[in-house]
């Protein structure tokens, strides 16, 4: 009987937020503990559900599950919630009889207040703790800054294909398959990697540039041998020394082979780098040429406000500009803020109230309130479920919520803030997208897995931003240098 501890830590750091990650806002988000995870996460499109999958039935294993937490990205995990993290997965390893084997749930671009390697730090002491025969294996996010403290300590990375990353559950399949198939002998799996110094913006994977080098990378994985092939595009806001793009191999007892294809796939990328670059549009200009074509229902992405990056989600530039220039019929999602959650509660649904919606957080970047009479709409508990491509079945908490309607434009106001890439946060406000001209997504990628098939046409618009998508942008002072596109190379 193999005993396998399962745990999962997730959190994409945004350096450059000044708001602390404590426990209180993993709680928020997803904390579970023990035994409950199998239940939690069972049947959802998620890495946890993709590991249950494939490990829960089979009789020869024994699943020791330790603790599942997972943050909407803001800035570094505070000292006392890594550590508390920690001593929990040591525990269960401790209390555990024989540890065969250890499946981990990480994002990869983690900081704390201890360190700039959150992942790497942990995994060291896991490896400390298992020792050097036992298997360790990770899914990471895409966006992974992959370290090498981190590849040093872990067997075996998994890291997510695509962006927006719908492939959780795959990737959950994946990486449980590779450990299963390695504990029973089946195969002797090796891990090469490479890098170059190179700094990626948020980059969708179906961009025909970088789609090419995805399908590359698929077809190295359909030669014999090779278990696994992928990218780590890095995450940009994090100043952190070793951000950047890191390229992973996984064959059986291969070697040599897997480090020629983690440097083919990195010499390709890099020999592309002047043309991974996406086009955005001002508000203004957004809003100009939608009303040019009159095709409608068009997506508005707030790329630079995006919560999924660290952002505060409760910027007002876009709404302002819509606002300015009369736009009607128009839905967004959605501005964070408690204070006008709270009045629109005092105000009762079917009032209005005159309050200053958003802008709270960070006023100075992503623009001040905005002062209005709204008509309350609709007052909601915050809870649905995701039904969409990334995510699916994971249950979503906004707190408490409120549909304000501004002017013609339906605003869901949230006291929780989270990446709006599933429509059911719509839907289940009472809102169809389909019925609108204009929808509104505080999102830099995400949201095209559910949304683009709505859509006749998508508009990505900079505002000023937590997240902004140039990274020339934002002053960097841990970063190696040199790195493009910050230098010339």
């Amino acid at each position: 009987m193999f005993n396998i501890i399962l745990a999962q830590f997730k959190h994409e750091t945004n350096t450059f937020s000044s708001k602390k990650t404590d426990f209180e806002c993993f709680r928020s988000r997803e904390y579970v503990e023990g035994e409950e995870i199998l239940s939690y996460y069972a049947g959802t499109r998620s890495e946890m559900g993709g590991f249950l999958d494939v490990l829960a039935g089979e009789k020869d294993v024994h699943l020791v599950p330790s603790v599942a937490a997972n943050a909407i990205p803001a800035g570094p995990v505070t000292a006392d919630m890594w550590q508390r993290i920690r001593d929990m997965v040591l525990a269960t390893i401790r209390e555990t009889n024989r540890v065969d084997a250890v499946l981990l749930c990480l994002h990869g671009a983690m900081v704390t207040e201890l360190s700039e390697d959150g992942e790497g730090d942990l995994i060291e002491e896991i490896r400390a703790a298992v020792g050097p025969q036992v298997p360790i294996m990770a899914t990471l996010d895409l966006h992974a800054n992959i370290t090498q403290k981190m590849l040093t300590n872990c067997d075996v990375f998994c890291p997510y294909r695509g962006y927006p990353h719908a492939d959780l559950y795959e990737r959950g399949l994946e990486a449980a398959g590779i450990l299963l198939r390695t504990l029973r002998g089946e195969i002797k799996p090796v891990m090469r990697w490479a890098k170059q110094p190179f700094l990626l913006a948020a980059v969708p994977t179906a961009m025909p540039v970088m789609n090419k080098h995805v399908k590359r990378a698929a077809s190295f994985e359909q030669q014999p041998g090779v278990l696994s092939v992928s990218i780590g595009h890095g995450f940009f806001c994090a100043d952190i020394e070793e951000a950047g793009l890191t390229t992973i191999a996984v064959t059986d007892n291969d070697p040599d082979r897997a480090q020629e294809i983690a440097n083919a796939l990195a010499d390709g990328i890099w020999a592309d780098r002047s043309l991974l670059q996406r086009r955005f549009y001002t508000p203004e200009e957004a809003i100009a040429q939608a009303e040019r074509e009159q095709s409608w229902p068009v997506i508005f992405a707030d790329v630079a406000d995006n919560p999924g990056g660290g952002s505060t989600g409760d910027g007002t530039h876009l709404l302002r500009a819509m606002l300015n220039a009369g736009v009607k019929d128009a839905a967004v999602a959605l501005i964070c803020d408690p204070e006008s959650v709270a009045a629109a509660a005092r105000a009762g649904a079917g009032n209005t109230v005159h309050l200053w919606l958003g802008g709270k957080q960070c006023p100075e970047i992503l623009g001040g309130p905005i002062e209005c009479d709204a008509y309350v709409k609709l007052l909601h508990d915050g809870k649905y479920i995701n039904d969409g491509p990334m995510g699916g079945g994971m249950p979503m908490d906004l707190q408490k919520s409120a549909v304000l309607v501004v002017d013609g434009i339906e605003v869901i106001v949230t006291c929780n803030v989270t990446q709006p890439y599933d429509v059911q946060i719509f839907r289940s406000h009472g809102i169809e997208p389909l019925r609108r001209k204009i929808i509104v997504v505080k999102s830099a990628v995400h949201f095209r897995a559910a949304f683009e098939p709505l859509a006749q046409k998508v508009y990505d618009i900079e505002c000023p931003g937590l997240m902004p998508q140039n990274p020339k942008t934002m002053t960097y002072t841990h970063l190696r240098r040199p790195i493009y596109p910050l230098d010339e190379i």
